[in-house]
């Protein structure tokens, strides 16, 4: 019997990772971040910015497609943390925009492991959830909830 291999779910959030990791200031991109993480950091405990946090997210369906496949729609919430103490509005627009491009271009990808190999369909249905600056007064931090829809394929055993 072969070895288990990860849950696709678990691939796609660990490519999320290594995408968003990947990210260098530069011509395509605002900035580096610190550091991306699948677990939920409170502002008061990061070491530097922007820190992406990486998890699956409430939603999605399961859907039987035959042949013992599965179709499973699920979210995976990308959580951002800024910091600025001038303008975090910028910043958070900044980032998004990183994380969205990093990911819409993996998605594109061929190449073995990436989104575009592992997913049926990656999608931003909605824009992020953001703190609209309120957490400015707290040290020029800004906040922000990114969800990406994914859609997989596979056998029970797979998903």
């Amino acid at each position: 019997m072969a070895p288990a291999t990860n849950p696709k779910r678990l691939q796609v959030i660990d490519r999320i990772v290594t995408v968003l990791k990947a990210i260098v200031t530069g011509d395509n991109y605002f900035y580096t971040p610190y550091d991306v993480t699948k677990r939920f950091v409170h502002w008061a405990e990061a070491k530097g910015f922007p820190l992406y946090m990486v998890h699956s997210a409430s939603g999605g369906t399961i859907v039987y497609a035959g042949e013992q496949q599965y179709d499973e729609s699920f979210y995976v919430s990308v959580k951002g943390i800024v910091q600025d103490q001038n303008d975090t509005i910028s910043k958070l627009e900044k980032a998004i925009r990183d994380i969205r491009k990093a990911i819409n271009d993996d998605s594109e990808s061929t190449a073995a492991g990436s989104l575009g190999t592992l997913c049926v369909q990656v999608r931003i249905d909605e824009p992020p959830e953001t703190d609209n600056g309120y957490l400015q007064l707290e040290g020029g931090f800004g906040f922000f909830d990114q969800r990406i829809h994914i859609q997989i394929t596979g056998e029970y055993g797979e998903l």
